[in-house]
C-alpha cells in the first residue's frame, strides 16, 4: 500500500520480474502482481531448451496463467534465457506469432556480434522481434558490450542504431 501511495500521481509504473523454470513458478508472481500496481511482468524464463517444441508448453502455460490472472506477462529477450538466441526467438515467434515480448535488444547485438553497419537481414530479424514488443528496456549495447556509455563519441553509431530500432518498435507498438 505504501508503495502504491508513493508512486501514485507520479506517472511511474512498476515492472514485476520473475525467473520461472516451469509453469507453476509463475503463480506466486502473479498473486503478488494482483496485490501491487504492476504494469506487467517481465518473464525471464530460466531455462534453455534446445528445441522450440520443448518451449511451447511452457509459453502456452505462462500465457494461460497470465490471462486467468488478468496480468500482462511479457517474455524478455535476454541472454542465457529461453530467448537467448535471435534465430531461436524467431523460430518461437513462427510457432507463437502473438507471443508478447519485452525487447532488450542489446543481448542480441552482443550475442551475435553484429558488425556495423548492421546488415539488412539482421535488421529484418530485429524488426520481426520488435513486432511483438509490448515493452522495451532502454539499455544500449554494441557488438562487444551489453551496455555502453552513451556520451562517448565513438559509441554514437550504436546509440543511433538503438534509437532507430526503438523508433521502429514504438511506432509498431502504437499502431
Amino acid at each position: 500500500l505504501r508503495l502504491h501511495e508513493a508512486i501514485s500521481g507520479t506517472g511511474l509504473r512498476i515492472e514485476g520480474v520473475c525467473f520461472p523454470r516451469n509453469v507453476d513458478d509463475l503463480r506466486h508472481t502473479l498473486e503478488l502482481a494482483q496485490e501491487f500496481p504492476v504494469s506487467h511482468i517481465d518473464l525471464q524464463a530460466d531455462i534453455r531448451p534446445r528445441r522450440v517444441e520443448d518451449c511451447l508448453p511452457l509459453l502456452d502455460g505462462w500465457m494461460r496463467l497470465a490471462e486467468e490472472a488478468g496480468v500482462p506477462v511479457f517474455i524478455e529477450t535476454h541472454r542465457n534465457r529461453i530467448t537467448s538466441d535471435l534465430p531461436f526467438t524467431l523460430d518461437l515467434l513462427e510457432q507463437r506469432p502473438d507471443l508478447p515480448l519485452l525487447a532488450d535488444l542489446s543481448h542480441y547485438l552482443v550475442a551475435r556480434e553484429f558488425a556495423f553497419p548492421v546488415e539488412d537481414e539482421s535488421q529484418r530479424q530485429i524488426q520481426r522481434t520488435l513486432h511483438n514488443a509490448q515493452a522495451f528496456h532502454g539499455r544500449i549495447g554494441s557488438c562487444e558490450q551489453i551496455q555502453i556509455e552513451i556520451s562517448f563519441a565513438h559509441h554514437r553509431p550504436w546509440v543511433d542504431l538503438f534509437l532507430d530500432w526503438w523508433d521502429y518498435g514504438f511506432r509498431h507498438w502504437r499502431s
